[in-house]
């Protein structure tokens, strides 16, 4: 009776484990990038991802996610929790985005190179954790807006973040409005974004202002797309402008893609042209793995 009663008891606290779905999923990327000041290699992505999902009693889904990510000499850890209401999803943790950037990087058809490089948010607002909340009140719309807190270097403060979007898809086409306000800047980071495809063409357009939060720093970035069937065939050029100190970063990204199964190949040549310091000519030369 007791190994019985024992048994009961083990049951009690397994089962549960098994009632989530349980998926593995991953990427590593390496990167051969030969350059005017010499060449490297380059480490990519280097992820691994649990998630374990499960519908609850009233409809709802709710999934966890665990996400660690490799670097040359570092591992870190991030975690998400996703509650699925069906109109509107839930989401909070360190593994999640900001509303802006649900809608950002229409243009990100490079598989290395292009954009100017310039973080859109200032250097402060390196995001810890974020709330957000989306929804789809009608066909083809979804709002968002989330709040997400830092902490400064430099004095250990607590800065909040605060984010908005808006985006519209219709007949391939996809427009999107963007703002995120870091506590202790002046100015907010605005972006509008626009995408379409249509058959194996796709094009996508970005724009933002005040980059960093800082008045009157702007940046562009345009990406066009051609897909053959086993690959891609793609050019990204952008513009970042630092009004301050008046100078400018362009980036012209143009290469092709080839993937057999999982396995992905590409061969890029990327130019950097800054008013700052020298031209960069790179290429890149890059292979991933996702599973």
């Amino acid at each position: 009776m007791k190994k019985i009663i024992a048994a009961a008891v083990a049951a009690a606290f397994v089962a549960p484990a098994f009632a989530a779905d349980v998926t593995v999923s991953g990427d590593v990327e390496y990167r051969y990038i030969s350059a005017e000041d010499g060449a490297s290699f380059d480490s990519g992505d280097q992820d691994v991802t649990v998630k374990g999902s499960e519908e609850l009693s009233n409809g709802w889904v709710v999934t966890a996610s665990l996400e660690l990510d490799g670097a040359e000499d570092s591992l870190n850890s991030d975690s998400s929790l996703t509650i699925d209401m069906g109109v509107a999803t839930l989401t909070v943790g360190d593994a999640n985005d900001i509303a802006q950037r649900m809608v950002d990087e229409k243009s990100d058809k490079a598989e290395h190179g292009g954009r100017s490089g310039e973080a859109a948010l200032a250097a402060t607002a390196s995001i810890d954790h974020t709330l957000s909340l989306s929804m789809s009140p009608a066909d083809g719309l979804m709002v968002a807006v989330s709040k997400s807190t830092s902490v400064d270097d430099a004095d250990a403060t607590v800065i909040d973040t605060t984010s908005y979007a808006v985006q519209y898809t219709m007949m391939g086409a996809t427009v999107a409005y963007s703002s995120t306000e870091v506590e202790g800047q002046d100015e907010d980071v605005t972006g509008l974004h626009f995408a379409y495809a249509t058959g194996p063409i796709s094009i996508g357009y970005d724009s933002l202002s005040n980059v960093a939060n800082v008045a009157d720093d702007d940046a562009t970035n345009l990406g066009l797309a051609y897909s053959y069937g086993a690959g891609n065939l793609y050019v990204e050029t952008g513009e970042t402008k630092d009004d301050s100190a008046g100078t400018d970063v362009k980036t012209t990204a143009m290469g092709v893609s080839y993937k057999i199964g999982a396995l992905n190949t590409f061969l890029e040549l990327n130019t950097i042209k800054t008013t700052a310091t020298a031209d960069d000519d790179q290429t890149i030369v890059g292979v991933e793995y996702a599973f």
